[in-house]
């Protein structure tokens, strides 16, 4: 056949480009003419890859996603109902550990009630605080499936075909990414201890949650009792709590580092090469494009391939690590007159930090953010040498806004940071009017 169609608007050289950049594969013998009349064919009869109506509707497809995600935690995870003598337990718990945290910081209690809950419980109830993180790098990746790597203002055949195929390519990355999702959350929903371990607040509420099947598995090979582990979680989760509470713009901060993040996503086309072939493109299911993503789970993502993308992962990591120190820290203090062991309780929670679970893994699954234990430490270290310089209300107000927080520069010198030798006027970048706009400040 000949590289130009006289009748028709394709330069076919530039389409077999076109199609090597979106990583389809197997175009040197390939009749693009057939091609074209095929995809134009399966454009109009509505194919959409097998999905459902229910796929194309995001409100159902989200809820088919946590559905899901309960069904695999219910297949290999018993999920029991609270026991009266629990709930009860966790509440006089719960009412303990406030007493404990108010000398401990300026941040006061909720006012939210404590709550044991399950597994399926706590997927229905972060349900909306995973949708709101999730569906924006869902789009991102979309988006970098539809432009296809292809440059702004490029070759308008290229352009044109492009177009031609945006649909399939958005549609391969929901599929491709859901189906990993409902995984990762099914996992996670088993290991979680209390609601806000993550480090995130997905609840939506300042309740003090925590999951006591998933403690009970914890506590299983511990030298600890269950009663003094369940305390000291439900003291880490209140402080934590208070701090979501108190501090109004670090919920809304988290999020819009990760929508940005999402909008810089790009695709590793080269990992997906000759995964699809154009020629059977009519016959392909909802299954062939998840085993496509399966194939290619550990290359489909560079999530830190653009400078912006490393310095919003770098801002992710330091802001999570000063939440998690100043836990530490706070909840260190508030134990010291009481809890002999709650040192040795520390080092557990510590260690759990370290090791590859579900709860350290979920960010570095789903965006490539890797919480390093270290960060975390030196975050505890410079939160306890603010109090001793300036005392436990100038450390809390620390928190007052995102501005007056530590780098991660001054979690190599925090007794720098204590004593305000390395404070300086804030210098705004172009990341930081980005993340005003986002979170609606002027």
């Amino acid at each position: 056949m000949t590289n130009q169609n006289p009748s028709g608007p394709f330069d076919f050289d530039a389409i077999r480009k076109m199609l090597e950049q979106l990583g389809l594969g197997g175009t040197d013998n390939l009749d693009f003419e057939q091609m074209l009349a095929q995809v134009a064919k399966m454009q109009q009869s509505g194919f959409t890859f097998g999905m459902t109506n229910a796929d194309r509707d995001p409100d159902a497809a989200w809820r088919t996603t946590i559905t899901a995600a309960k069904h695999l935690v219910a297949s290999s995870h018993a999920d029991p109902e609270l026991r009266d003598e629990e709930r009860t337990a966790i509440r006089d718990a719960e009412r303990l550990a406030q007493s404990w945290l108010t000398p401990a910081t300026s941040f006061p209690e909720t006012g939210r009630p404590a709550r044991g809950i399950g597994r399926a419980a706590w997927l229905d109830e972060t349900s909306a605080g995973w949708r709101g993180i999730i569906e924006p790098i869902i789009e991102g990746l979309a988006d970098a499936l539809e432009r296809g790597g292809l440059p702004e203002g490029g070759d308008a055949e290229l352009q044109g075909m492009q177009q031609m195929f945006a649909p399939m390519m958005r549609t391969a990355a929901s599929l491709i990414y859901r189906d990993r999702l409902k995984r990762d959350l099914a996992e996670l929903s088993a290991d979680v201890l209390t609601g806000t371990e993550v480090g995130v607040n997905l609840l939506g509420t300042t309740d003090v949650v925590v999951i006591p099947a998933n403690v009970a598995q914890f506590t299983r090979d511990l030298d600890a009792s269950e009663s003094d582990v369940t305390l000291f979680l439900l003291l880490r989760e209140a402080a934590r709590q208070r701090l979501f509470h108190s501090v109004g713009w670090l919920s809304p901060q988290l999020q819009a580092l990760l929508g940005h993040f999402a909008r810089e996503i790009t695709i590793d086309f080269e990992s997906i090469a000759n995964q699809f072939q154009p020629e059977n493109l009519e016959g392909l299911s909802m299954e062939d494009i998840v085993n496509v993503g399966e194939s290619v789970r550990g290359s489909f993502f560079r999530p830190a391939s653009t400078p912006t993308q490393v310095e919003i992962l770098e801002r992710l990591e330091v802001l999570l690590a000063l939440v998690e120190g100043w836990v530490d820290h706070v909840v260190a203090r508030a134990t010291a007159p009481w809890m002999p062991n709650a040192p040795q309780l520390e080092e557990v929670m510590h260690r759990r930090r370290a090791s590859a679970s579900p709860v350290t893994g979920v960010f570095a699954s789903l965006i490539g953010l890797e919480l390093r234990p270290r960060l975390v430490r030196d975050a505890k270290n410079l939160w306890a040498a603010v109090e001793h310089e300036r005392g436990l209300a100038e450390r809390d107000a620390v928190w007052g806004h995102p501005d007056l927080l530590p780098s991660a520069a001054d979690l190599s010198d925090p007794l720098a940071f204590a004593s305000g030798k390395a404070a300086t006027e804030p210098v705004e970048d172009e990341l930081d009017a980005e993340l005003r706009k986002l979170l609606g400040e002027g």
